[in-house]
Parts: C-alpha cells; structure tokens; sequence
C-alpha cells in the first residue's frame, strides 16, 4: 500500500510561534503510525488534532482530506482538499486512499480548479538582468533618478547600484561596516540616505554566528556609514524587510520574534514598535499612500493591517477562496495590495483589492503565475504604476552545507516589472 508522506510534514513550514512546539510532530508521528496500522479512524482523528495545532499547513489540509475519505466523510475531504490545492495544486488528487470518491461531481469539478491553478500566467517583462551569478539578490528599492536601482545581496552581503540596463557597481563592498545579508532596502531620497537592514544567514558568505542584525543608514551620495542601529532583544531578530513613513520613519519587520521595529534616531535606539499574539511569522510590510495603515504580510496566515493612529490590529478577511499564505513581498498600490507568494505551487505574484474601508480583500487577479523567470520571487518596489521585482532569489543555489554551487547551475539575477495601471 502507498505509504502517506507524512514524514516530510514535520519539516516543512512547523511553525516557531505554535505554543507547543512538538504537539504537531507528536500528532504527525502518531497519525503515520496509525495509517501503517490500518486504523483509519485513529488515523483521522489525529489529523484533526495536527489541524488544531496548525490549520493553515496545507500538508494537515491535503492529509486530513485523505483520512476524511477512507473514513466515509466525502463532502468534508472535499472541503480539506479543495483548502489543500488552493495553496499547493500539485497535491495528488487521484491517491488510492480517494477511491471512495470516484465518479463525485463535486471531485471532478476539484480536478478542474486544480488544473486552472496550474496554469501558467504572464503579464510581466524583463526590466534588466545582472549578470553576477553569486549575489543572491533578495531585495530590491528604487533609487534617487530615474533609471536607478539597489539591489541587497543575501551571499555577498553587499549593496549594489544598477541602471536600467543591468550595470551596476558596489555600492557597498562585500560585508562592509559589518552588513550581513541584505533583506531591506529604502532610499530617503530628500535627504540623501539609504536605508538597509541585514540578518546573518547561513547563505551568506563568511558566516560565522558571531555576525549580529542591524539596521543601517548611509549617506546616498557617499556610500560613507552614518549611524549603525543594532536590536536589544534575547533572540537576534531577523530582519526581513525595510519601510519608511511618509516621515521617513524607518519600520523593521523582524520574522523571528514577530516584532516590527523603528528607528529612534532621537536616541540613536532600534527600538519595538509593535507585536501581537496573533503574529506566526511576519514578512513584508507596506503603508497605504495616506500613511494612516500599515499592512502586514504574515507568511503563514494572510494580511494584517495597523492602523498607526491607535495601533489597532485588524486581519483582512478575504470574500473569495485563493489562499492568503505564503506571502513575502508586499506592496501598496491605489487601494490594493501586490502581493509575492513564493511559498504557494505554482509560486505567483497576485494583485489582492481592498475594500474602502481597507479592512476586507473583496477581489484579486493574478499578475504572474508560474513565471518562466521564476526561481523563488521575493520582493519588489513601485515607480508611479510600474512594479518591479526580484523574479529569482536563488535561495535553491546552495548544496547542504550552504555553500554556494557552480555557476553553471546558477543564474543571472532578473528583475521584472510590470505596468498596474488599469
């Protein structure tokens, strides 16, 4: 008999923030053995529990749809699994242990989302290539003129300036002023600062655990280190992204202990600004253009808005059933929100619209889906109603020891844009 990949669920997306850390191993081990067993029903139950602990892991979702089926419960494995493929629609809808769903209506019309979610979609164009295979570009902002961009590089740990046409030059060199791998990246251009903050990842060259986080601000014209902000927390944060306030107030998301951050350059302090019991793993953040939200990509569990009046946590419910998860870059444009979600399959780039009000998503459309450019997109930027952004970060170019592999296996960086004006 087919035996359940059950196994690979315990390291794929578990969860830091779940109160209990192994409750969904324990549930996971014990539902494998019980479907070894033949013991459907056992095997069902525990796939309730796995859900209890995690219902956004589309693994639980797929899995519970099985024990759902071998257990007589068809309409409810049609819920699991249609939640399932939403976020992964390569999950196997035609599994021995679905038998007693064969020849359903509600089954094949199933099989015909799922293969509507496979389809490839392409609106966006090559805006430039880099051709620097051992960047590993994470991020990318716009710069001071027109025509200019700064890519941070994750291996290299550097900051890089580049023209429309793919040129480009250090703006930084390799692990200057103790930068570490580049996530975020904003240029203040009235006064003449770029913004960056950067985490110590194993992908990075030279890594060594006594690299630390910061955030740091550079003089625009010069590349000269101004001020160096470094976090005060037990658990060194990890600094996935960078924004600025209508202000210019700098706003750091830290994914690891789901904290935003801002820079108090009063006191010369990074200090939290924001966190919640209902954050599993922030992400990519963005102001609405009045500045009165700030929008918050969590990985796991959709989009949160802050409204920085009363710091009031809203969670934007969604009038349509295309999965929220996954999401790593997030941007602000004319009453909507472009969103990248590279943890999806296939990996997309989706463009979700917001009510007047902007707590509620009431529509989306797709920009890209399964992208021939794509290798893993991250993170993008806006110039008026163009959105470009990074099509292949290139997080799968490194063997088991984090090295980096040969450059034949590699590829050259690729930045896409696309026009959002309707």
């Amino acid at each position: 008999m087919k035996q359940l990949l059950l196994i690979g669920l315990l390291a794929m997306g578990i969860c830091p923030a779940i109160a209990q850390p192994n409750a969904l191993p324990e549930a996971l081990a014990k539902a494998r053995e019980a479907y070894k067993a033949g013991d459907h029903q056992r095997f069902y139950e525990l796939m309730l529990e796995a859900h209890k602990v995690h219902p956004y892991h589309q693994g639980v979702l797929y899995q519970a749809g099985l024990a759902a089926a071998l257990n007589n419960k068809p309409e409810e494995a049609i819920t699991w699994l249609t939640r399932a493929i939403q976020v992964n629609a390569a999950y196997d809808l035609t599994h021995q242990d679905l038998a007693s769903l064969n020849g359903r209506e509600d089954l094949e019309k199933l099989k015909i989302l799922q293969q509507e979610l496979q389809q490839p979609i392409v609106h966006s164009d090559t805006a430039f290539v880099v051709k620097d295979r051992t960047l590993h570009v994470e991020t990318i902002a716009p710069g001071e003129s027109k025509g200019v961009f700064y890519l941070g590089s994750i291996h290299r740990s550097k900051i890089v300036r580049v023209d429309e046409k793919g040129n480009s030059r250090d703006f930084t060199t390799d692990g200057q002023d103790g930068l570490t791998s580049v996530f975020g990246i904003k240029v203040d251009a009235a006064k003449k600062v770029l913004w960056a903050c950067a985490a110590p990842v194993p992908q990075m060259e030279g890594f060594d655990s006594t690299h630390t986080p910061a955030v740091f601000k550079y003089d625009l014209r010069t590349g000269k280190l101004l001020t160096r902000y470094s976090p005060r927390v037990p658990k060194q944060p990890i600094f996935g992204d960078l924004v600025l306030s209508s202000k210019g107030i700098v706003f750091i998301p830290d994914s690891r202990n789901n904290i935003i951050f801002t820079v108090n350059e009063r006191s010369g302090q990074l200090e939290p600004y924001f966190t919640s019991p209902e954050f599993w793993n922030i992400q990519g953040i963005t102001f609405s253009d009045d500045g009165k939200y700030l929008f918050i990509a969590d990985y796991i569990k959709g989009i949160f808005r802050l409204d920085m009046q009363n710091k009031t946590l809203t969670f934007l419910p969604a009038d349509f059933p295309l999965s929220l998860k996954s999401i790593d870059g997030l941007t602000y444009y004319n009453n909507s929100l472009v969103a990248i979600q590279n943890g999806v399959t296939p990996m997309r780039v989706t463009r979700y619209y917001l009510n007047d009000t902007h707590d509620r998503l009431t529509s989306y459309s797709i920009i890209d889906r399964a992208h021939p450019a794509f290798n893993e997109p991250t993170t993008g930027c806006r110039i008026n109603d163009t959105f470009y952004y990074v099509a292949n970060s290139l997080w799968s170019g490194y063997d088991k020891a984090n090295k980096l592999k040969p450059t034949n296996e590699l590829q050259d960086v690729v930045i896409l844009k696309v026009g959002l004006k309707k």
